[in-house]
């Protein structure tokens, strides 16, 4: 089924709507709906993938195990597992309405307030505890103490820009393909300031010596990922221990890779039931893994990202995509730009931990 902008019935409607926003002698109430309709049709067409993701994030995210999700090769059928996540778990969707939303599944959203430009993430632990109390002794009080970090909420734009040729003539196809390139651009944009963020995270941990290096000792290369995957999550949880995020005993976390490291993998992930051939190692850990290929979230494809997702790892987004419009008289060319709000920040660094594969 092909994606529409609008129904076959409904292009002359959209182009009309077009031509009157770009006639300066229109019916100014004519003029303002117009406006109105044709950013709605273009705004709905553009968010679709965000829509989409979220469809994938909340059945990545509520499938009640992801440990059970590796062992796809084991006692699960394929019929246990959701449908968008039978390939390798993974949110990276062969179709232009599907989006790489592997970024979105390690933060949580929080609720931001309109009239500041910015929200918060606490960095430390308030210190609440609870303690026996002796008859008629009063209850402690904790307040709202720490440090915070504070997150910016910032501004991204882009314009489209409608040609006379094109509205005259109707090419509703020209309308389309210029629309799929407009929001790819939008998500890739979201996609590199997550995956900056990320990448940053597991640096500073490299750089204090926090990072899981490649097992060295003998055997295959499946052999050596399970040993080096089992090592990076006993590291990346004993880390967290103390921290107010639950159990670390056994958490469920990503592991962002390379589509370049799928084959090595998904051998060393499907070894969670079923041992490789002669060997007695698996996976006994609840990791699941999620493939990107965005260079900015994995700027080396020989290393990972170990993440315990949500907790301090958060995001916001302000509104829905804010549209702005212009015609130029000379050029006859008709515009009009969006613009959208959002913020992403990391309280914890300590939450991502590089793995090296190789």
């Amino acid at each position: 089924m092909p994606e529409l902008l609008v129904k076959e019935e409904k292009v002359n409607e959209f182009f009309d709507a077009l031509e009157c926003m770009r006639d300066r002698n229109a019916d100014k109430e004519k003029q303002l709906q117009a406006c109105v309709n044709v950013n709605k049709t273009i705004a709905h067409f553009v968010e679709r993938p965000k829509r989409e993701m979220k469809k994938q994030l909340q059945a990545f995210r509520s499938s009640n195990k992801m440990r059970k999700l590796q062992a796809y090769n084991g006692g699960v059928t394929s019929g246990d597992l959701p449908q968008i996540i039978q390939d390798n778990i993974s949110v990276l969707m062969d179709s232009d309405v599907r989006i790489d939303g592997a970024h979105k599944a390690l933060f949580d959203f929080t609720q931001s307030v309109e009239t500041l430009d910015y929200f918060e993430i606490a960095t430390l632990s308030n210190g609440i505890k609870f303690k026996k109390l002796a008859e008629g002794e009063k209850v402690p009080i904790y307040g709202m103490t720490g440090d915070w970090l504070q997150v910016p909420i910032e501004k991204d734009g882009a314009a489209l820009a409608f040609s006379e040729e094109v509205i005259k003539w109707r090419k509703i196809w020209r309308v389309v393909d210029k629309l799929k390139e407009f929001r790819f651009a939008h998500f890739k944009k979201e996609a590199d300031d997550f995956g900056t963020l990320l990448s940053i995270a597991g640096q500073l941990g490299v750089a204090d010596g926090y990072f899981q290096a490649f097992d060295s000792a003998s055997g295959t290369a499946e052999e050596k990922t399970i040993r080096t995957l089992n090592a990076g999550y006993v590291k990346l949880t004993q880390k967290l221990k103390e921290r107010p995020y639950g159990d670390m005993t056994r958490p469920e976390v990503v592991l962002v890779a390379s589509p370049l490291k799928s084959d090595v993998l998904d051998v060393a992930l499907n070894t969670l039931i079923q041992p490789t051939a002669g060997s007695k190692l698996r996976i006994n850990k609840p990791i699941t893994v999620l493939y990107s290929w965005n260079e900015k979230l994995l700027p080396d494809p020989n290393k990972a990202l170990m993440v315990l997702p949500g907790r301090r790892m958060q995001w916001t987004e302000q509104g829905t995509m804010q549209n702005y419009n212009y015609a130029d008289p000379l050029s006859l060319m008709y515009a009009t730009a969006y613009y959208n709000w959002h913020g992403e920040g990391i309280g914890d660094s300590d939450q991502v931990l590089t793995v090296n594969l190789a």
